[in-house]
């Protein structure tokens, strides 16, 4: 049990953190930070109450006050001068705030002043401020958001390439590079304004990422936006490949979309002598496609934050940005390549005209007949297609030594061993491929069987925090919205290979 020397100790460290976290309060800070400063600032007012409770009482007990005739217990008093001082406080504290003067409210609430006296000071800094400054407080408040604003993403540009994001050849911004070098506990010091300095400790450390924790603090903003901006920069870096020949339209939502096939549009006609046009028509067959939602979550760990290690979290981001193409990559070959059309057939079938009875070898007059069956495929009005030309061999693992002899550029013996494919087609090869099998496939700017994109909006994966920064590290999660399918057979022949 405390002695009374050390409740009153003890009092006295409490008021002096009570005035020193008023004066936290800047002018031009957002109304959450206040706000945050405010709760912080009652929770301090409520251990003021219940030291003083505690005085009181000991007091009473070792004789040293009475209390005055009817006015209940010394606790009793106690509390009540407590809560007449926590409502000056609280009072003086809105009223400064309402007026945007919150260091006049501190200067006030340090001396003690009674609330109608600060109401009298707060009037005369209002006239002369009005005097002195436009009255627009439209405008001034604009102003400090913009370059609060414009702070953040400096240092949201520094961080990321901290954390991994590819350096731009010119360097960083001009404002970005007073931040660079800078670490975790750096940023998350100054978002909490932490006076103290740089040499810290483990629970110096742990208290500073608690506080930036708090939904006021720039700090979870400016590192979920770092960390977004790195990974989407990884993920640009690996291209699956079906990406060479399938095209690209985004998805306005989670409903299946239907895509009408290429080259169903009718026919012209000619124009009769008595003026009538022709109606044509689409053919009816329609392919459905849509987007998905993927997520899997991620943590740093108290070790990484203490540490400050941001060449973990970086590797940790940069596998992550593969891995998300990889993902991709796979779904795309397990779920779209070969899936099934509007007619409950495989993409590649006899019935489409573009799958070899038997497997051959790759070579020229294999490769010459799946190009010819390419050009013979019509729509399902019976048109030809203007153009239906491979641009890529596509091949798995096993196949693709034999892809690149065919197609590497060697100067010929004899017009005989001319190899009229060198240099009209593109190898490319993808690992989700097995066995001898071998596709070609049409420009994607011709045409293609294929579509894939993103739900509008979101060309990336992204980075959500899923719980707050705390004493054993923080929990984050990768998202991403994702859709593949088949829409056509017409643009790509297979062989099963020999």
């Amino acid at each position: 049990m405390r002695t009374l020397k050390q409740l009153r100790a003890a009092l006295a460290t409490l008021n002096a953190r009570a005035a020193a976290k008023l004066g936290e309060i800047d002018n031009g800070m957002e109304a959450d930070a206040v706000r945050a400063i405010e709760q912080d600032h009652e929770g301090i007012l409520a251990e003021i109450e219940e030291v003083k409770a505690e005085i009181a009482e000991r007091e009473a007990e070792e004789g040293e006050t009475r209390s005055r005739p009817g006015s209940g217990s010394a606790a009793e008093a106690a509390a009540l001068a407590v809560r007449s001082e926590r409502e000056r406080v609280s009072t003086i504290t809105d009223l400064a705030q309402r007026a945007r003067a919150p260091e006049l409210g501190a200067e006030h609430v340090r001396s003690g002043t009674a609330v109608d006296d600060f109401r009298a000071a707060l009037l005369e800094h209002m006239v002369a401020q009005e005097a002195a400054a436009p009255t627009d407080s439209n405008v001034r408040a604009q102003v400090g958001m913009e370059e609060a604003e414009k702070r953040r993403g400096l240092m949201v540009e520094a961080l990321s390439y901290g954390l991994g994001a590819p350096l731009p050849q010119s360097g960083p911004s001009e404002g970005a590079r007073q931040y660079m070098g800078r670490g975790l506990v750096d940023l998350a010091a100054d978002s909490v304004n932490f006076r103290g300095g740089r040499m810290l400790n483990a629970r110096q450390v742990d208290d500073i990422f608690t506080r930036a924790s708090h939904s006021t603090s720039d700090f979870p903003i400016i590192f979920e936006g770092a960390i977004n901006r790195t990974l989407e920069q990884r993920y640009a870096l690996a291209q699956p490949t079906f990406k060479r020949f399938a095209r690209k339209r985004n998805f306005r939502d989670f409903r299946p979309d239907t895509t009408v096939k290429i080259g169903d549009f009718p026919m012209l006609q000619q124009v009769l002598e008595t003026g009538e046009i022709k109606y044509g028509s689409f053919s009816e067959g329609k392919e459905q496609v849509r987007a998905f939602s993927y997520a899997i979550a991620l943590r740093v760990t108290r070790q990484m934050l203490i540490n400050d290690d941001l060449g973990a979290i970086s590797e940790l981001l940069s596998s992550y940005g593969a891995s998300v193409a990889l993902f991709e990559e796979v779904t795309f070959y397990a779920t779209a390549f070969n899936g099934k059309l509007a007619d409950n057939k495989d993409v590649f079938h006899a019935d489409h005209a573009n799958l070899a009875a038997a497997g051959t070898a790759i070579d020229v007059d294999n490769v010459g007949k799946a190009r010819a069956a390419m050009s013979k495929q019509k729509s399902s009005s019976g048109n030809p297609l203007l153009s239906n030309s491979p641009k890529i061999l596509l091949v798995g693992p096993d196949k693709l030594t034999e892809a690149e002899k065919l197609l590497a550029s060697i100067t010929p013996a004899t017009v005989a061993n001319v190899n009229i494919f060198s240099g009209r087609l593109e190898p490319v090869e993808s690992s989700q491929l097995t066995g001898n099998a071998w596709y070609l496939l049409a420009d994607p700017a011709a045409g293609s069987n294929y579509r894939w994109g993103y739900l509008e909006g979101y060309e990336a994966p992204r980075v959500r925090m899923d719980e707050p920064f705390g004493q054993q590290g923080f929990a984050m999660s990768v998202e991403h919205d994702f859709g593949c399918g088949a829409t056509d057979s017409r643009f790509a022949y297979k062989n099963p290979g020999a």
